[in-house]
């Protein structure tokens, strides 16, 4: 089930995993069932945000996400501001076991919207009203005249790939494809391994196309059992590595032996991973074999048990 909601807490946990905060996916406002659907990020007074995201971030600090076919509306920018307020009225200070009149001071939240487009109604409604909007960081719209630090961050703007990738494979940025690189370019790094297989997930459902493109430039860099993982959300995303119309229109083109090359290498690159060492014979005939067979042997290559499989694809 697509999940947005927890697709972000995994991006802004990748996006804030060097910084000295505590993320909390949603709150609990007292004993009866009122929770507010937004991250909590705490942090202690003398901990500075090197994040452009976390410029304005002061003790606490809500978040409300919208998913990419979501936005944020006038009703949601005022719904945002009464959680602050409820936050600061009803929750214990931190590390405190017990509310205290005003523990938790106005001077120490701010609010933060998170979509991937930016609200035009939204903006022209607070020009309207004299409430100021700075646009000083890409993606980035700081919100004065309130009171309290309020931002939106628009995911489609922003630019800095180094620094936001987990943001940006969230919606349709234009540094998209950089943003999906990036994340392969350190896949490997174990403690990071789930949050960014997860992020991975999700921009397959943002444009599966460009992230088979970099699976295709990057698959030596996965093991067995993420290249396993990768293909299989392809095969359920019913959207193969190769497919039969790039196929074709690469023929149309006359580029098969370009697109046939990259097959090969993909194949051989896989069983490699999978058995170590490959005979000399059956490099030749993954050599021989044409754009078809080679796309059946990827799909399947998880079904491929020992190395003699490979017969029953290619020799017919």
């Amino acid at each position: 089930m697509n999940d947005w909601h927890s697709d972000f807490v995994t991006a802004i946990k990748e996006e804030l995993k060097d910084e000295k905060v505590e993320i909390k996916q949603e709150e609990y406002l007292s004993k009866e069932p009122l929770r507010i659907d937004v991250i909590i990020i705490k942090k202690e007074k003398d901990v500075k945000i090197n994040k452009r995201i976390g410029q304005i971030f002061k003790r606490y600090n809500i978040i409300e996400y919208k998913s990419p076919d979501d936005y944020v509306s006038i009703d949601d920018y005022f719904k945002g501001l009464g959680y602050v307020y409820l936050y600061k009225s009803i929750m214990n200070a931190y590390e405190k076991s017990r509310k205290e009149v005003d523990d938790i001071k106005i001077e120490e939240l701010t609010l933060t919207f998170v979509c991937s487009n930016l609200p035009k109604k939204l903006i022209s409604f607070l020009a309207e009203h004299k409430i100021k909007l700075d646009n000083s960081d890409n993606g980035i719209y700081y919100i004065h005249n309130e009171w309290i630090p309020v931002q939106i961050i628009v995911l489609s703007e922003l630019e800095n790939v180094e620094e936001n990738y987990p943001l940006m494979v969230l919606s349709n940025n234009m540094y998209f494809k950089n943003a999906i690189e990036k994340i392969f370019t350190s896949i490997n790094e174990a403690k990071e391994y789930d949050n960014k297989i997860r992020l991975i997930e999700a921009a397959f459902r943002i444009d599966p196309g460009i992230v088979s493109e970099v699976i295709k430039m990057y698959a030596d860099r996965l093991n067995e059992e993420q290249m396993k993982y990768v293909i299989n959300n392809l095969k359920e995303a019913n959207f193969k590595i190769y497919t039969e119309e790039e196929l074709k229109k690469s023929m149309e083109k006359g580029m098969e032996k370009g697109i046939e090359k990259g097959m090969e290498n993909l194949v051989i690159r896989l069983l490699k991973k999978k058995f170590n060492d490959i005979p000399e014979k059956y490099i030749k005939l993954i050599e021989d074999a044409d754009e078809k067979t080679l796309l059946q042997i990827a799909d399947n290559i998880f079904e491929i048990n020992k190395i003699e499989d490979l017969e029953k694809y290619i020799v017919n």
